[in-house]
């Protein structure tokens, strides 16, 4: 059987990749620190990697935190250290993956309300996220292989059922706080999970494909049209706004940054467009019908 190893795939998305590669033939491995996984060992992990069609690495601390200086250290370092170990392991191959993906994300992009960032985008952010994401790629494209074709794929966020960032949205929404959070022209960019998934697909049958991608949907929106679409596929008709102090001081009470949130994400896939890709769920509404009836 065609093999796929998941590092750091014990959460939300890599559980859901897990299962949608299973149900198309594949043979799937874990690596995590879970004892009947492949353990974060460079010797072991090569061992595993032999002969692989694909090898993915979601590894890394969540974003979704307090941004303190010590949470920062970590949320780079889990990143970067994923990733040269996995790029040790695969030059240790006889037989290497065909390609390495490496999870990445729109954050390295600079914060706009008009214009759509693109993978030819040369003025990147200047905040943290732009550091995280700027540290990761060079670690992983400090790698370079003849056999094993590499693609870092800028995620925007992910909706999918029964976790990730669309659950505590609903939940907020079907208590009556479904409103516009701050100002709602902040742009959100956004991914449906099994497109996510689609994206992976067509990254490892199309050949031609590597560097950064853009795994986002055609459509991004804005915060206050996403909170309407979803009031409606929920028939909420009340949905109170949420002014940036009320957001600040909630992030502070939950332990998260509330930068999460107000930060303007435009981005579109314009390489996947261009390689003709054809997106399951382009829009938000088809995404939230397919997710929550």
């Amino acid at each position: 059987m065609k093999k796929v190893i998941i590092a750091g795939g014990t959460g939300f998305i890599g559980s859901y990749l897990k299962t949608r590669f299973i149900e198309n033939g594949y043979d799937v491995f874990l690596v995590s620190r879970l004892p009947d996984h492949i353990q974060w060992e460079v010797d072991e992990l090569s061992h595993e990697l032999e002969g692989a069609e694909l090898v993915i690495n979601l590894a890394g601390k969540s974003i979704n935190c307090r941004h303190t200086p010590k949470n920062q250290e970590v949320i780079i370092q889990s990143r970067i250290e994923s990733t040269t170990m996995i790029g040790n392991a695969i030059q240790k191959c006889k037989n290497p993956p065909k390609l390495w993906i490496n999870a990445s994300a729109t954050g390295i992009y600079q914060a706009s309300e008009i214009k759509s960032m693109t993978e030819d985008e040369t003025e990147l952010g200047n905040d943290f996220l732009d550091e995280v994401v700027t540290k990761w790629e060079k670690s992983f494209f400090e790698f370079q292989f003849s056999a094993t074709r590499q693609i870092a794929l800028r995620t925007s966020v992910v909706l999918g059922k029964n976790g990730g960032a669309l659950s505590p949205l609903v939940q907020l929404t079907r208590f009556g706080l479904g409103g516009k959070q701050a100002s709602g022209k902040q742009m959100f960019s956004w991914i449906h999970l099994e497109d996510y998934f689609r994206i992976i697909q067509f990254a490892l049958q199309n050949k031609n494909l590597e560097g950064f991608l853009n795994c986002t949907s055609p459509e991004p929106l804005s915060n206050k049209n996403f909170m309407g679409i979803l009031r409606k596929i929920l028939h909420v008709s009340i949905g109170l706004p949420a002014p940036k102090l009320a957001i600040q001081f909630a992030a502070m009470i939950i332990g998260t940054e509330p930068e999460l949130i107000l930060i303007s994400s435009y981005v579109t896939p314009k390489r996947l467009t261009e390689a003709g890709f054809s997106f399951r769920f382009p829009s938000l509404n088809s995404a939230l019908i397919n997710l929550l009836n």
